[in-house]
């Protein structure tokens, strides 16, 4: 047990990297979370359209985060080592995969966003008509202009991650602040036309969000370059990336690229499987999403914690501390998404009274937060793994942990029990997700086994 409690600077040093991310993780979640509610208050259509354009705008922002993560495991690897020129041309490969990712999905996007919509928006049984129009007119608007922004969205991502592998958590945290809070004030004024605005309804949802955007990217540039960032440092001026060097990161990235790409589209079509019990079903998910995401920043924090320590340590050659922190990281993240998932079940009967929706679809909101509650120290756990084994390359084991897992036996079970079996759509949702048991105890052997500590900066071919 000795061996899973850490010392008192062990802590300080988890809080100094965690705190950060879970302060604009949460600012940001909460102020999503008042999105949501707000838009709430426009009808129960409004939630449905808006809650399937931000599921399909998830898989291209896990898109960003899997193209950025093979380059960044080297970004924080070659700051332990105190390597400069060599996470300059990480950074610049990071650069390299943000652009494809932003051309390839604002083309999808706008080719194809009624088609992606339309799927999802099945109309309750007994209704007139197979689809919700009305849903479908909503979610088109909103994905519209969020295909626009994803630039901005790529210069977030990009700079924010790098900062986070430096271990300057404060400056996206301050930039997420800022961003939210302008992201509030402005959804308040173009959802409703306050104070001599245009009512844009869900378009000034999604307009607001790009205002927030681009005041946050801004910030980030700023900083980088006001302070002489290392990373960002002639950048630009000696575009140069070493071409055993690139070779090995793409070599890292394509795995997690296509991993992250399969588990979102995994978790797109569970979602499209649940969405066939009706509108009034998708409408209970975005509540329940919209109110345990605000739950999840703690182990999504955590998760990016575990990614920082243990890659810089690696990085340093520090091998039997990186695992010693990884035991230790993994059992802090269970006992305190413990105590989160307790607080969740006692507020979820609650969160639903904010909404302007039916009685039914406020129990069943409740019903699918308590699920997650129960589960969530195993969610927490299975992150950890993930990024455990990521931070030390392993990207073919976590691409058969992660998406393969997804594909073979998650995705299959919620489409039979959805859509051919008579279960209520409570049990399938449980037995869905208890499956991450199995996954869990899967994940923690592969770790035990400790061949995930390694330090990539040392490999030859790397050089």
């Amino acid at each position: 047990m000795k061996k899973l409690i850490g010392s008192k600077a062990f802590y300080r040093e988890v809080l100094a990297i965690v705190l950060p991310i879970m302060i604009q993780q949460g600012i940001t979640t909460f102020v999503g979370l008042l999105d949501n509610i707000m838009v709430g208050q426009l009808n129960e259509n409004a939630i449905s359209g808006v809650a399937i354009a931000n599921q399909i705008m998830f898989i291209v922002l896990i898109c960003f985060i899997g193209g950025l993560a093979g380059p960044g495991i080297f970004v924080a690897q070659y700051f332990g080592a105190k390597d400069e020129e060599a996470l300059k041309q990480a950074f610049r490969a990071k650069v390299i995969l943000a652009t494809f990712v932003t051309v390839v999905a604002m083309v999808l996007l706008l080719i194809f966003k009624e088609p992606m919509i339309r799927v999802f928006a099945k109309n309750d049984p007994g209704s007139q008509g197979a689809f919700n129009e009305e849903v479908i007119t909503y979610g088109v608007q909103y994905l519209t202009i969020m295909a626009f922004s994803l630039p901005i969205l790529a210069i977030i991502q990009l700079y924010a991650s790098t900062y986070r592998e430096i271990r300057q958590t404060n400056v996206p945290m301050m930039a997420g602040i800022i961003s939210v809070f302008i992201n509030m004030v402005f959804n308040y004024l173009l959802i409703f036309g306050h104070l001599g605005f245009p009512r844009l309804e869900v378009q000034g949802a999604a307009i607001a969000t790009v205002i927030a955007r681009v005041i946050e990217g801004s910030i980030l540039l700023f900083v980088a370059y006001r302070n002489r960032m290392v990373f960002a440092q002639g950048i630009f001026n000696r575009f140069h990336i070493e071409a055993k060097r690139f070779k090995l990161m793409v070599k890292k990235t394509v795995p997690l690229l296509t991993n992250e790409l399969l588990w979102s589209s995994s978790i797109l079509i569970i979602m499209l499987a649940y969405a066939q019990r009706g509108t009034s079903v998708y409408a209970a998910f975005a509540i329940s999403n919209a109110v345990s995401n605000l739950f999840f920043i703690i182990f999504g924090a955590l998760a990016t914690g575990i990614s920082v320590m243990v890659g810089n340590e690696l990085g340093a050659n520090q091998i039997e501390l990186a695992k010693e922190n990884a035991y230790k990281l993994l059992f802090l993240t269970i006992v305190v998404c413990l105590s989160f998932g307790i607080l969740l079940a006692i507020i979820a009967p609650f969160a639903p009274l904010l909404y302007n929706v039916e009685q039914s679809v406020r129990i069943q909101s409740t019903q699918f937060m308590w699920v997650v509650a129960s589960l969530m120290w195993v969610f927490a756990f299975n992150a950890g793994i993930f990024f455990i084994l990521r931070a030390g390359g392993m990207v073919i084991v976590t691409f058969l942990f992660d998406s393969t897992f997804a594909w073979v036996i998650t995705v299959p079970l919620a489409v039979i029990l959805s859509l051919y079996t008579p279960l209520p759509i409570l049990l399938v949702y449980f037995a869905v997700e208890s499956v991450s048991v199995l996954k869990g105890i899967i994940g923690f052997q592969i770790v035990k086994r400790g061949k995930w500590a390694r330090n990539l900066t040392h490999t030859e071919s790397a050089i």
